[in-house]
């Protein structure tokens, strides 16, 4: 079922998600500091990777060092940031792109030696003056900067939109991501955007290439099984789900193919513990389902390796034609009992 050397020790680099991983809004999750710290101050490189291209990496950096996220061996990049690289291989230097979202956006064009140009500081005739335009998450973004977008992608301006999520995380809930807004453009047009962030593979390249490893070094954290997990998988990386984050150990039962992770932990401290690959575990650890359509507990064993046996044991019965419960309730019995419900649930 697995050996007994710590996760990290696998690996040369890690791709870390934030939202749900290291913090929830402006608080750490349990364990998400003092384990990466530790992994390190035990060599592995981090490069945290984050769809939000609201905030310069900067601003990122320094909210981690504030809830104590040790001052080395770590990085941070955005998919504004993904964006800009990609039009910077594309247009001339300095080619004036149209920026929309938060004030990472506009950073990450200018860092990548283009020209942004923002609505709000342009008259009209000077904004229809750009050769693309970068829509990412922002705040603050107005009617007439959607409208813009619109309007320039018409006139036949490359479009790239940072990432697709259509909701974020809050402390209050769920609110409309950035791809709540583009699917609204979308509606006005009839243009797509080319799209970077998770589970597109330009973020993922942009932080391997800062970390400097090979595929199989490279290990991605994440939350969400759509793009922290989907997006590893089409990378070709190995890939640790924490459920400390949006989703939960019902979505992971009930995954598909493509969004299944290597590793399962409660949170990111399974970076320290045992490397227990859910496609290793054999025949004779699987447990039966129970008359409730949901994985029986194993009898023996700690958390870490009942949980992957509750995992494996439910990929392996779908796989094999027959259903899994998918009551909410059930698998929330499922991951008291194995400790793994979290201090902060999301409002249902």
């Amino acid at each position: 079922m697995g050996g007994t050397e710590p996760l990290l020790a696998r690996y040369r680099g890690l791709i870390c998600d934030l939202d749900g991983v290291v913090y929830r809004g402006p608080s750490a999750v349990p364990h998400a500091v003092e384990s990466l710290n530790e992994a390190t101050a035990r060599g592995l490189s981090v490069v945290f990777a984050t769809n939000n291209a609201s905030r310069p990496p900067s601003d990122v950096a320094d909210h981690l060092r504030e809830l104590g996220v040790a001052g080395s061996g770590w990085s941070v990049v955005t998919s504004s940031q993904a964006a800009a690289a990609y039009l910077a291989e594309r247009l001339a230097p300095l080619a004036r792109v149209c920026a929309v979202g938060g004030p990472g956006v506009a950073h990450a064009l200018a860092e990548a030696g283009l020209t942004p140009v923002r609505v709000a500081d342009s008259a009209g005739a000077s904004v229809e003056a750009v050769e693309a335009v970068v829509q990412g998450l922002g705040y603050d973004i107005t009617w007439r900067e959607l409208a813009a977008v619109g309007y320039l992608v018409e006139a036949g301006a490359a479009w790239v939109a940072t990432n697709v999520d259509l909701t974020l995380p809050t402390p209050y809930g769920r609110a409309p991501g950035n791809g709540a807004l583009v699917a609204l453009v979308q509606t006005a047009t009839s243009a797509s955007p080319h799209v970077v962030g998770k589970p597109k593979a330009a973020l993922f390249d942009l932080a391997r290439a800062r970390l400097g490893t090979a595929p199989q070094e490279t290990l991605v954290c994440g939350d969400l099984l759509g793009t922290d997990i989907e997006g590893a998988n089409a990378a070709g990386l190995d890939s640790l789900f924490v459920l400390s984050g949006s989703s939960r150990l019902r979505d992971l039962a009930l995954a598909e193919r493509r969004s299944r992770p290597t590793y399962v932990a409660a949170d990111v401290g399974g970076l320290l513990a045992p490397a227990l690959r859910l496609d290793s575990t054999s025949a004779e650890h699987l447990v039966d389902l129970g008359p409730d359509d949901v994985p029986c507990l194993p009898s023996v064993g700690d958390n870490g390796r009942s949980l992957q046996v509750v995992i494996a044991s439910a990929w392996t019965a779908r796989d094999d034609g027959r259903a899994i419960s998918g009551d909410a309730q059930l698998w929330e019995r499922i991951e008291q009992q194995l400790g793994v419900a979290g201090p902060e649930r999301p409002a249902r």
